[in-house]
């Protein structure tokens, strides 16, 4: 992932969003200066930044989750409604989003939020179709990127565009709409389009780090339904690894379970027995590690559906 210093981010950033520098800069630097800021020939002061990045409308504040709202435990409820959601209690769930309706602010991207979480849950609970679902995600990005259509798939496609946490979030819904409406082509376009976005540096490392763990895994499942198991096996992997490294527990079930699923696909194309044996081995391993993060998450919906595949792909129970 590109680390890329604040002239970058700025430069890549005034690009996307089709600004001149001398429209960018007006009334808050010379023209000069933001020149060798972009070269990062000039050191930035932290509220120049602010400025050019408000200006360019991807102000620099934290857009992941929410803003505080009433209380500071809005936070705690976003998190325990983002568990139950994890783990399909959507009864949990429901109450939690209750509480954080009457918590939030009124500033768009909380409102964006609401939009997003309150259409994800009624879609995953069967209140509202796929169709639907996609219609209030679009909705949701034009509260802050009134022309998202033009950068996902129209002219501006090409476009490396500044997205924010909170956006990535409604893209991947998108994508994952899109996968469930078997429209395979459309759902990777759009995971490979975060991935680049994540990839340009725009934002927190850290964050963006998560946010394209989760990416690469759903990426993945469009890939086995397309039977490309060797790039869906390299995708899962790198999640993988970077979900290892930031102990994301969730992400880790997802990406063990779909890096084992496809090293069985890949078994049967080798020929040697010896190394096939090996390669199912390491699968089942994986899959029993899965299975475990799962049990002690209290996640008994990937708790089930690994012990199906588990006998399904060795033909005996998890737990002998």
């Amino acid at each position: 992932m590109a680390n890329y210093r604040a002239g970058d981010v700025i430069r890549l950033t005034r690009n996307a969003v089709g600004m001149s520098q001398e429209e960018l800069c007006d009334g808050i630097c010379a023209v000069q200066t933001l020149s060798h800021i972009e070269n990062n020939r000039h050191r930035i002061k932290p509220d120049t930044y602010r400025r050019l990045m408000e200006k360019m409308g991807r102000g620099v504040h934290n857009n992941c989750v929410v803003c505080m709202g009433k209380d500071m435990s809005l936070l705690e409820e976003y998190s325990l409604f983002e568990d139950a959601m994890a783990k399909r209690d959507y009864h949990t769930a429901e109450r939690y989003l209750m509480r954080i309706r009457e918590k939030i602010s009124d500033f768009v991207t909380d409102r964006q939020y609401l939009k997003r979480v309150e259409s994800l849950l009624d879609y995953d609970m069967g209140k509202i179709g796929a169709q639907e679902h996609m219609r209030q995600l679009g909705e949701a990005m034009e509260m802050t990127i009134p022309d998202y259509v033009c950068y996902l798939w129209g002219e501006k496609r090409d476009i490396v565009y500044p997205y924010r946490e909170q956006e990535i979030l409604i893209l991947m819904e998108i994508g994952n709409t899109y996968y469930d409406m078997r429209e395979m082509d459309k759902a990777i376009h759009v995971y490979e389009t975060i991935i680049r976005s994540l990839d340009a540096g725009y934002m927190d490392i850290k964050n963006a780090k998560e946010l394209k763990l989760i990416t690469l895994a759903n990426l993945s499942f469009p890939l086995e339904k397309q039977e490309k198991y060797e790039e869906a096996l390299l995708n899962a992997e790198k999640g993988l690894e970077m979900a290892v490294d930031l102990g994301y527990a969730h992400a880790l079930v997802e990406l063990l379970v779909s890096v084992a699923w496809n090293q069985i696909q890949l078994s049967d194309r080798v020929r040697d027995n010896q190394r096939r044996k090996q390669e199912l081995l390491e699968a089942k391993r994986k899959m029993q590690q899965a299975y475990y993060i799962a049990a002690a998450r209290k996640d008994k919906h990937n708790q089930m559906k690994i012990s199906d595949y588990f006998k399904r792909y060795f033909g005996e129970g998890i737990m002998e």
